[in-house]
């Protein structure tokens, strides 16, 4: 269980780590692109990307201070009434003792599809929401795995590393957009006989990788974010184990989840933030699958009955 969570983790860093080496290569190519064009240094690069990161910052703002209303309005939750659902409200208690977190509030989704997510910024602000189906339709255990899952979204910070990663990608974007337009509709080159010879050649070659990998950092950016996202599900997943010492109880979940995991209030903006996929087939956009935010249920519960050692497991 525990070199789960080590291994988990490492892989995280590992990913966020190139994700931030990848931005400095784009940085480098936007510079050398713009020194080729216009003979501006490559220092140049820099201003475009704090150009980039101010304008995702801010755009980013709002969406991280304000996301968990927005998120509960789509998603038509409301707060649990916590003499009606005694259950659920001791359940999430006790288990935000076990991870050393506040407890945080508890949302209703009035519908029969098993699943649950959770939101807030950081742990005194965060919020789990449960659908109606997932409350009757597990056990005691298996509803324990299912809430000690999103708890430990909420105890790493996922919300808030989602947005840092968002950032970045927004960064991507927006310097990508910068470059694009600056190039195609610029104004004038540098002298052509400062690109004669092997040197010109060689920085011609160098131009061309640029300016694709450039056109395609948006796209490799999102797919890093996804990684990114896949391995935190394996994390809270490892995590809850810890918290519940059962890690039985969540696979066991996650079988019956996958069967009746679909919401109808959900979106392609939300599903992400899902213990498992909430789209129907009607809703789920092209092409899902590339980009998915969540690793194979199959995987996921494959991993926590090598945890469990057999035990309690219904196969």
């Amino acid at each position: 269980m525990y070199q789960q969570i080590a291994a988990n983790k490492a892989k995280s860093v590992f990913i966020i780590i190139f994700f931030i080496l990848f931005i400095g290569v784009i940085g480098f190519l936007i510079g050398f692109i713009f020194d080729y064009r216009y003979g501006t240094g490559n220092y140049f690069s820099i201003a475009i990307l704090i150009i980039a990161f101010i304008i995702a910052l801010i755009t980013s703002f709002a969406s991280y201070y304000y996301s968990d209303k927005i998120v509960l309005q789509i998603s038509k939750a409301h707060p649990i009434d916590k003499e009606t659902d005694i259950r659920v409200n001791y359940m999430v208690e006790g288990l935000s003792i076990a991870a050393g977190i506040p407890m945080p509030k508890i949302y209703i989704i009035e519908e029969e599809g098993m699943n649950a997510f959770a939101t807030g910024r950081n742990p005194k602000n965060g919020v789990i929401v449960l659908t109606r189906g997932i409350i009757n339709k597990l056990n005691n255990e298996e509803l324990k795995g299912v809430i000690a899952h999103e708890l430990s979204h909420i105890k790493n910070y996922d919300i808030l590393l989602g947005t840092i990663i968002v950032i970045f990608v927004g960064m991507l974007s927006i310097a990508s957009n910068i470059i694009l337009r600056s190039f195609f509709f610029g104004g004038g080159r540098r002298r052509s006989n400062e690109r004669n010879g092997a040197g010109g050649i060689f920085a011609l070659i160098l131009l061309i990788i640029g300016l694709v990998l450039i056109i395609l950092s948006p796209i490799i950016g999102t797919i890093i974010r996804m990684a990114i996202s896949r391995n935190r599900e394996f994390l809270a997943d490892s995590n809850g184990a810890l918290i519940t010492r059962y890690p039985a109880g969540l696979a066991n979940a996650l079988r019956k989840i996958s069967a009746e995991s679909q919401i109808e209030s959900a979106n392609s903006a939300t599903s992400h933030m899902f213990i498992a996929d909430p789209l129907t087939k009607k809703n789920k956009p092209i092409f899902s699958n590339l980009f998915s935010t969540h690793p194979p249920i199959d995987e996921r519960i494959k991993r926590l009955d090598i945890m469990s050692l057999g035990i309690g497991n219904n196969n």
